[in-house]
């Protein structure tokens, strides 16, 4: 009996350790994954403040942002409405 109830509380244990370790690891894995998403946004440029003047003056709910210029969607294409360095 001693011995069964040995058994039981290690696998226990094990089992416990091994969820743990897979819990940590998929948190590291999501924040790398929004660290790595930070670091790849191409809206740096562009504050959040000028975007909602952008949004709100060309009367769109948004924007394409690359890493030269700012688009909004007019009859079926991009166009561009604002440069880098332009202001």
């Amino acid at each position: 009996m001693k011995k069964s109830e040995s058994i039981v509380w290690r696998t226990l244990y094990i089992l416990l350790f091994l969820c743990t370790v897979w819990v940590s690891n998929m948190a590291y894995g999501q924040i790398m994954a929004i660290k790595a998403e930070r670091n790849l946004d191409l809206t740096d440029w562009v504050s959040r403040k000028q975007t909602e003047r952008l949004m709100r003056y060309h009367g769109t709910d948004g924007l394409k942002i690359t890493k030269d210029k700012v688009y909004i969607w007019r009859d079926s294409k991009w166009i561009p409405v604002l440069k880098r360095g332009q202001g």
